[in-house]
């Protein structure tokens, strides 16, 4: 009888659980997703809830190193000019109707993304420089660039491999593009969006859309929400840290924040104004108190993160003797009200400061060291638009900014390059160093990784040294969920990669 009863127990069991559904995982984010269909992602949701539905042959891992996701293997070498890149795909690998990917369904997601002209991708321009794509078999795909660049295969990362099977349709929904990664997109409203596994071992995630930070964190106390992903102040991280059954995880993000200096004005075309500057910010305790251990300290724009070219340093230190010294044999003294002068002229600065609220308190700390020293500093606080503007036209003598997403370190030549000026590219401060462009246009054109890596390395080395910008900290991808979700591996990029092996043991 009992053995009846307990049979009859796990039957009910199953029963309720199928009717159930499979068990989901709700995770938190801070914004809609501006586009789910693949030609159209630009926002980091968009693009990492597409890295789960649709694969492409090639993205990051967490050392910021390519690694193959569609593909089994990849060659690479040069033929002639021409970088050429053959793909061979991974066995087995079928998009989400159980249809076999083909190197055909590569060219032809190729042809979506850079040539349709009634898509009209988003990123389309990112491959002009695509010469041909060559289906060599079923399984292999050789892809012929112009010309050499590590753009190229950081591009091919944006390249989904998708199906659509009626071309006809005036627009494509983001629920017509069949792809082929581990989940599927089932739902899209518009503070929730729901993708399911295609292994159904796995638990269906459930993306919801939560802006306010105290909300969402009475959510994870309440356990609506399992996991977050959303950026949170320091503030409400140290105080989850300390609440029971909440687990957190974190590692440095490649992202950079630095002090941009304007190198076209006459203060800071002078490098000991631009070391004395950066010898007055006290690092160690403004990610102490202010950051609350939240980021690592900068040595340059490369974080931990990157494996190839992160190399450990020392990070600049407080020292505000050695400070003083250099603005005095700059010619700044102190007059008789306190504030440096020189020739007449007061040390008067203008900062320019986004109207987020982590933007506004740094700029204020960082405001309150510098003017007990004797310089007058005068924040402006400015919507983004207005703030962006402002800073890309030179319009500023001071911004505290930050490159995100960038994933190799052709950046360098983005920004610090004086051909890269805006509107061409991201030298914003207007650095202008002629033995830095050689060596950056040297590092440009080399094929031989080994002898890249040290160019850019020696690029690197010659800007911290000539405080090109002012290094302050790397932050922390920082993802906050409930002690019963199991351990995850972050990736230094964000991705949702990591929520592919989560699982949720609450109540088991």
């Amino acid at each position: 009888m009992k053995l009846i009863q307990a049979l009859l127990v796990v039957f009910v069991t199953v029963l309720f659980q199928s009717a159930m559904g499979a068990e989901r995982i709700n995770i938190a984010i801070s914004a809609s997703p501006n586009n789910l269909a693949p030609f159209y992602s630009t926002d980091a949701n968009s693009q990492n809830i597409n890295r789960l539905v649709h694969a492409s042959l090639v993205d990051f891992n967490e050392k910021m190193q390519f690694i193959c996701i569609a593909c089994e293997k990849y060659e690479e070498k040069m033929n002639g000019p021409k970088h050429v890149f053959t793909f061979t795909l991974r066995p087995g690998l079928t998009f989400s109707d159980n249809t076999p990917v083909t190197a055909d369904d590569v060219k032809k997601s190729y042809e979506y993304f850079a040539k349709n002209e009634k898509i009209k991708s988003t990123f389309m321009g990112a491959y002009e420089s695509i010469e041909a794509v060559n289906v060599k078999d079923a399984k292999t795909v050789e892809i012929v660039f112009k010309n050499f660049s590590l753009e190229n295969l950081s591009n091919l990362s944006l390249l989904k491999i998708v199906k659509i099977n009626d071309l006809t349709k005036e627009t494509f929904e983001p629920l017509d593009i069949i792809g082929c990664g581990d989940y599927v997109l089932k739902e899209i409203q518009p503070l929730e969006i729901v993708v399911e596994p295609r292994n159904k071992e796995r638990p269906v995630l459930v993306f919801k859309v939560v802006k306010d930070e105290t909300t969402l964190a009475l959510k994870l106390i309440n356990k609506e929400i399992d996991l977050t992903v959303a950026n949170m102040s320091p503030r409400k991280v140290f105080w989850l840290k300390s609440q029971p059954g909440i687990k957190v995880w974190e590692m440095p993000s490649g992202n950079f924040q630095f002090m941009g200096l304007n190198h076209k004005r006459d203060l800071f075309k002078d490098i000991r104004v631009r070391k004395a500057f950066s010898l007055l910010i006290p690092r160690k305790e403004i990610l102490e108190y202010k950051l609350k251990n939240t980021a690592v300290l900068s040595i340059g724009m490369f974080s931990p993160a990157f494996g190839d070219m992160f190399e450990p340093g020392e990070v600049e230190r407080n020292d505000i003797n050695l400070a003083r010294e250099l603005l005095k044999e700059a010619g700044w003294k102190k007059n008789k009200n306190g504030i440096l002068e020189k020739d007449g002229k007061l040390l008067e600065v203008d900062w320019k400061v986004n109207n987020n609220k982590a933007s506004i308190e740094i700029a204020e700390v960082l405001q309150h060291y510098l003017e007990k020293e004797g310089m007058i500093v005068n924040i402006s606080i400015q919507e983004w638009g207005t703030y962006m503007s402002a800073f890309k036209a030179g319009k500023f003598d001071i911004v505290v900014g930050q490159w995100v997403g960038f994933t190799g370190p052709d950046m360098l030549k983005f920004v610090f390059h004086s051909g890269n000026t805006p509107p061409k590219g991201g030298n914003r401060v207007g650095y202008n160093n002629p033995k830095v462009d050689a060596v950056l246009d040297q590092a440009t054109v080399e094929t031989n990784a080994e002898k890249r890596t040290a160019l850019y390395k020696q690029a690197l080395k010659m800007i911290n040294e000539d405080y090109a910008n002012i290094n302050l900290w790397h932050l922390n991808i920082i993802w906050i969920g409930r002690s019963c979700l199991s351990d995850i591996k972050l990736e230094s990029t964000g991705s949702f990669y990591p929520l592919k092996t989560l699982e949720k043991n609450c109540g088991k």
